[in-house]
This record gives structure tokens, sequence and C-alpha cells, in this order.
């Protein structure tokens, strides 16, 4: 059935079933594209008439091709929303959920199947996924022309969500902001965005968005700019007009080679390498807290085997028969464990040696501490000694799909929890549809209340100085403490025997 809404762009129309109203492709800025590319995201043109929302609107341009179902055309002209709202919704009373997907800032769209906003909208929410521009597009960063068009595109979408989400049932001043890997690390970017201030009311920041990396340089002004400086010499000028008159397919092809993810020799690609990435520029992003009211609970968490994503030689190489060992042996995890735990990588080499670990198991293991759970620990710990009021989880239920193949609790396991997106042929039981329902009603709660709950009415304890406690998700939930593990711990100690490489 149709169902038709009224923004102040325009009527648009959409479909209604018995829970959920969908409504796809909506423009919440103008395309980004001409004179417009590289500057901060314009106002929508108002429309006549009622405008069709039943399809997905473009992606946009993908940095690496990487055989995503995006089910959306690729285009500069990217800049859309989708909104899933209760059928029953009343005036503008529904908690909001607003999510930005993931991808390294270099692919993923809002209209990838993984991430579909329907069923997590039949817990009693408005579910908004918003595109935005990607690798150089959005990101570039250059002395006329600024940078974090990615992150402003973010703004756009949230002052959209408040001038016009009540139409829908949503209540613009109960906002979430939710997101995972580039998500993640867009929701942290947003509380150090000022124009953010005061669009969202929570934030929940899954797999990224952490403190700078322990020893490993994270990505920064500086990188960016450098690589931005490159890709002016592979396009063959730096002028702003010539610039915004060079084909998108160049602008592409010059984005992915230098976007930081083919690693040094000897190492493997992991979120460090990666250069599209939001950073402080003083204006759209600043050093401090600037968009992050003292009233905004944060929702913070990790999965227990995240690296296993981003070791798989199949995925990595393309060579279906190569084991494990064949790529991953004693010399990369001596490199690995040098690059990114510093003067306690003897310390992670004997570790290994002593628990019996692979080279695999330990460098997946190493990468997993490194670039996720120590940060992770280490933001906590900021944003408890700021007096914020944050919740933690460390997500670990491996499916039996998940266990046939190695990947256990990897990097994005909750995605098909939260999004409810689960197949049969990956291999869920029973035990998984309960996990899904409990993830859904944390989220979903917290999203209402700002307080995470589980399906049982157990309320989850805040993480604080004198109580570090998180939510540890496997077949059920139980509540931990919040102790880094063996190779977390080293990671600590390197923290502290190498200068910070960026001020956050």
């Amino acid at each position: 059935m149709d169902v038709i809404a009224a923004t102040r762009s325009g009527q648009v129309r959409g479909t209604a079933g018995d829970e959920v109203k969908t409504f796809l492709g909506i423009p919440y800025a103008a395309p980004p594209v001409g004179s417009l590319r590289w500057r901060p995201p314009a106002p929508v043109e108002r429309w006549d008439g009622v405008r069709d929302a039943t399809r997905f609107g473009n992606a946009a341009i993908q940095t690496a091709d990487t055989g995503m179902d995006l089910r959306a055309e690729q285009s500069e002209d990217c800049l859309y929303l989708n909104v899933w709202a209760p059928t029953d919704a009343e005036g503008a009373s529904s908690p909001v959920m607003v999510w930005i997907h993931g991808g390294g800032f270099l692919n993923g769209s809002s209209s990838l199947p993984i991430w579909t906003g329907e069923q997590l909208c039949r817990n009693g929410v408005v579910v908004v996924s918003v595109n935005y521009r990607l690798g150089a597009f959005g990101f570039f960063n250059h002395p006329e022309l600024g940078t974090n068009f990615g992150l402003q595109d973010w703004v756009a979408g949230l002052e959209w969500v408040r001038d016009n989400i009540a139409a829908f049932g949503g209540d613009p001043a109960n906002v979430t902001v939710f997101g995972q890997l580039a998500g993640g690390a867009a929701t942290r970017a947003l509380l150090s965005a000022p124009a953010a201030r005061g669009l969202f009311h929570k934030a929940v920041i899954q797999s990224a968005g952490y403190e700078d990396y322990a020893v490993v340089g994270s990505p920064s002004f500086q990188r960016s700019r450098a690589a931005s400086d490159r890709v002016c010499e592979r396009l063959g000028t730096a002028g702003v007009e010539a610039l915004r008159q060079t084909s998108a397919v160049a602008v592409r092809a010059a984005s992915l080679a230098e976007a930081g993810i083919n690693p040094p020799a000897g190492q493997v690609h992991t979120p460090a390498n990666l250069v599209w990435y939001p950073v402080v520029d003083g204006e759209t992003m600043t050093t401090e807290f600037s968009g992050w009211p003292q009233d905004v609970p944060v929702l913070l968490g990790f999965t227990r085997d995240e690296a296993r994503m981003f070791v798989q030689p199949e995925a990595l190489y393309g060579h279906p028969e190569l084991r494990p060992e064949d790529v991953y042996t004693p010399p990369t995890l001596a490199v690995m464990a040098q690059a990114l735990a510093g003067l306690e990588a003897p310390q992670v080499i004997e570790y290994a040696a002593k628990s019996g670990r692979s080279s695999y198991e330990a460098i997946a293991e190493i990468i997993t501490a490194a670039v996720w759970h120590e940060p992770a620990l280490a933001s906590l710990e900021r944003f408890s000694a700021l007096g914020r009021t944050v919740f933690a989880y460390e997500f670990a239920r491996v499916s039996p799909g998940a266990r046939a193949t190695g990947l256990l609790a990897k990097h994005s396991a909750e995605i098909a929890y939260l999004f409810g997106s689960m197949t049969p042929g990956h291999a869920y039981d029973g035990t998984d549809a309960m996990v899904a329902t409990e993830v859904q009603h944390a989220w979903t709660e917290f999203a209402r209340t700002g307080v995470p709950a589980s399906a049982d009415g157990r309320v989850w304890p805040a993480y604080r100085g004198n109580a570090r406690m998180l939510a540890h998700i496997g077949d059920r939930t139980e509540f931990r403490p919040a102790e880094p593990g063996t190779l977390a711990g080293l990671v600590v100690k390197a923290r502290h025997s190498v200068p910070a490489s960026r001020d956050r």
C-alpha cells in the first residue's frame, strides 16, 4: 500500500506494510557534482507533486570493487537517505536511530541488504540510514577546499532528521546516532564536530572510533593531506576548478591508489592503514568533544575476534587453496608484533609460542588487541574520566557457521543480529535468534531511554572508574569486568612507551 509523507522539500510516496512504513531514496542535500564537488552539502531544491520513494537512491562511488550487492547505481549524486517507521507511530513520539554505514570510508551504501532497517524498526523505533561521499570524494584534503566533506554530509543528514522526521512519526528530540567500523568512527567524529551539537542525543560506537593506536600511526590530517597532494599529482593539477572538472572515473582511480589498502611488505591490511578518514581540521572537527553535550550517553563496544575478518587468505589473496599457515608464518608474526606492539613485541611472540597458538591465530589476536580492544578500553577510560555516561559491550556469540569457518566472532559479526539479517545459508540456529532479540532490545532500549537493557529486563551497568563493567554478549548476556586480555595488556604497556601519534 502506498503512503505519503510531507518533508520540507516536498511530498514523498513510500510503501506501508502491516507494521512498517518504508521510504527509500529521499534526497537530503543537493547532488555534490560539478561546481558542488568538494563543497559542504547544499540544500535540496524543492520539488512539486509527490516524489517516488520506493527505490534506493544512488550509492556513493565505491573506491574499490568488492562485489557488494549495492542494489543501487553508483554516482557522485549520492546524498540520499532511507526511513523505516512504525505504521502505528502517533505524532512525533518514536525514538529515532540514524545509521551510518561502514566500509572503511571506501565502500558501502545504506542500500545493502545486511543493514536494512525494517526488522529493527519493529522494535518501536524510526530507523534512518544515510549515504555519504566516500574515498577522496568525501575526505580529500586541500588547502583551498578544506576536508571532511563526508562528515559534513552526516551533519546534513542529521539536520534533515531534525527538520523532517516528525512527519514520519519520529521524535526529533530523541535521536541516536549509531554506526560500525567507518560508521563507528563517524559517530566518534560527530562527538567532535561543532555543527553536530544538539542534533543527536545518544550515540553508539561499534568496532571503531576509539583512541589513537598505541604504536602504529593513526589516520591524521597530515596523512590525508599528503595523500591528497599525491592525488593532485596523479590528476595533473592542484587547481580547484580543474579538479572539479576532472572526471569522476579519474578521481576514483586516484582515490584507490592512495587509499592505504596495500600494506607495506610483510604486513597485512588493517584499519590502521586507512587514509580517507575524518580528521581534525580545527573547524569541522576539533580536538575537543565540541559536538558532545554532557548529557549525551554513549554505548561503545567491539567483537571478540575482530581481526578474523581481515586475515582470511581467500579474502586477501583470492586463492581459496591457501591455508592460513601458508600465508601467516612466524616471520610475518614477528613483523606484525613489532608494528603493533613496539617494545612489547618479544613478549607477544613469547606468548604465542607458550600458548600453542599458530602464527595465524596469534596474528589475528594481536591485530584484534592492538587495533580494537586496547584502543576501545582506552576510550572507555577517557570517557569515564571525563565524567561521561558510557556503557560497554563485547560481542562474543559464535554461530555454527562462524565456528565451521573459523571466523568466530569476527569484525561485523553483530550486524546480522542487530538488523535481523541472518540468513539460513550462514548456519544460524535458535540460540542466534535469541541473541538477535537480545541485541535489538538492548540497542533500541538505549535509544529509547539512554540506558541499554537486556530482553529479560536486566539494566546494563555503566562503565565507571570504580566499576569497569561491560556486557559480554555470548550465548547469553553476562556482565563482567572490562579487563584487557594478555595481548591487549601488552599493548597497554606499549602505549605508555611511545608518544601519542595524534591528538584527538
